[in-house]
């Protein structure tokens, strides 16, 4: 199974993901990217919007190339009930 890395990239530098996680696809690293995206969101609530506006999670493959780039504004969190 390819091993994906989390890695959190802002106006204040990058965050890297050191050991990555083992999933199936693309696809399920997306989820996974969105599932620690939500986790943080919270913080990134009181942040201005000129830096919150620069967050992305990108996920970076075995090979250490991104495979895929969220956007923070691309990011939601779940509505509570």
């Amino acid at each position: 199974m390819p091993r994906y890395y989390i890695d959190i990239r802002s106006h204040f530098g990058i965050d890297e993901d050191p050991s990555g996680i083992e999933l199936p696809d693309v696809a399920a690293a997306r989820t996974e990217a969105l599932r620690v995206a939500e986790k943080l969101l919270k913080s990134w609530a009181g942040m201005s919007p000129n830096y919150s506006s620069e967050i992305m999670i990108e996920i970076v493959g075995e090979d250490l190339r991104p495979v895929l780039i969220i956007p923070c504004s691309d990011i939601q969190l779940p509505i509570s009930e």
